[in-house]
């Protein structure tokens, strides 16, 4: 499984471009595949001269055969069987639409741009990642989360939304993504913007 960001971050409704890898997960969250064990065949020692008598038939030479050749059997889970309706995407969170807003002509205030977005993306977007990450482990999915968020004047994310495979949200997605959304900061630029981010699972 490997999570992807990509850009534009900032404030668009367009596709985002290409993509770069910035964290990936095992499917079977990590576990190790146990080794193979195999023990050395032995034979019994040759008789002596105080041996017992030799017994014909049974199964002993097939036992001493068969013994070490056992492998032990993988533990790790299987993978999830998803349903149409855990794939179906659906958004989840607040609303982002953007507040009644008054034009000061001497305010030096600006959107966030591309750039700022793009380094808090880049420094601070661990946590959110692994949101995704935690959510999707074992389960075979492929999707797009788009992730909008509003950052206030002040550089912090206020409200956010987020649209992903129903399955996600059934285990945890929302509530983890919006209490790592709320510790990222932004340049305090004295207006509000409407960040895009865009994780690709596949």
């Amino acid at each position: 499984m490997y999570l992807v960001l990509r850009q534009p971050w900032a404030g668009h409704a367009t596709a985002p471009g290409d993509a770069a890898v910035v964290a990936a997960a095992p499917g079977d969250a990590g576990a190790a595949k146990p080794k193979k064990h195999r023990g050395g065949r032995r034979r019994p020692s040759g008789g002596g001269g105080n041996a017992g008598p030799i017994v014909a038939g049974g199964n002993d030479d097939q036992a001493w055969q068969n013994q070490g050749d056992s492998e032990d059997t993988p533990s790790g889970p299987p993978p999830v069987q998803l349903s149409a309706a855990d794939r179906a995407m659906e958004w989840r969170g607040d609303d982002v639409s953007p507040p009644p807003r008054k034009i000061d002509m001497s305010s030096s205030a600006r959107p966030l741009d591309d750039s700022e977005v793009q380094g808090v993306i880049a420094s601070q977007s661990g946590a959110a990642q692994s949101c995704v990450v935690s959510a999707a482990t074992n389960a075979p999915l492929q999707a797009t989360i788009t992730v909008k968020m509003v950052v206030d004047e002040h550089g912090r994310v206020t409200r956010s939304k987020m649209q992903a495979p129903h399955y996600l949200f059934e285990h945890g997605l929302l509530s983890c993504l919006k209490a790592a959304l709320a510790h990222l900061q932004f340049p305090a630029t004295g207006m509000p913007t409407l960040v895009t981010m865009p994780i690709n699972l596949t």
